[in-house]
């Protein structure tokens, strides 16, 4: 009988850590979505506190799949530094695209374009990287920029590249 219980129990942390992967799934990919829509948002640096925005909200909703406790304020340093990260191609990207959108007409589309594109990636990222910080035993706390900065940038080649 305390065979079968404990087959039950490891049954019950499998789905757990199954419907865990799969939430923070459908996080990454949800924020992917918003980010790219806010890389769309035609006013010339308003797209960039978008994107951050959508960032900060999905990096704490996946602190929450993981019960960590992420604070607004040091979610926002801790985007800028990974944002920082990427530099300077995507970040000079990212504000060139933004910036790309003073031009009348034409600089709208091509800057929302690689808005959207930026903001995708680096979105799909952060997320990633999180995830596996978290995955790996870390919390917010001990969380470091400089640790993850390779996994990051890869992670931002790989989805720039889809």
């Amino acid at each position: 009988m305390a065979t079968t219980t404990m087959a039950k129990n490891d049954n019950k942390s499998e789905t757990t850590v199954e419907n865990r992967h799969q939430k923070v799934a459908e996080i990454i990919s949800s924020s992917v979505k918003w980010s790219a829509a806010g890389g769309v948002v035609p006013v010339p640096y308003l797209d960039l506190l978008a994107i951050g925005a959508v960032q900060v909200q999905m990096v704490r909703k996946i602190a929450a799949a993981y019960a960590q406790d992420a604070d607004e304020q040091n979610l926002k340093a801790v985007i800028t530094a990974l944002l920082g990260t990427l530099a300077p191609a995507a970040v000079s990207t990212g504000l060139l695209g933004s910036s790309v959108k003073l031009i009348p007409y034409s600089g709208t589309l091509i800057g929302s374009a690689g808005m959207a594109a930026f903001a995708a990636a680096s979105t799909y990222a952060i997320g990633k990287v999180f995830v596996r910080h978290f995955e790996g035993g870390g919390s917010m706390l001990d969380f470091s920029v400089d640790a993850i900065k390779k996994d990051l940038q890869d992670e931002f080649a790989a989805a720039s590249s889809k």
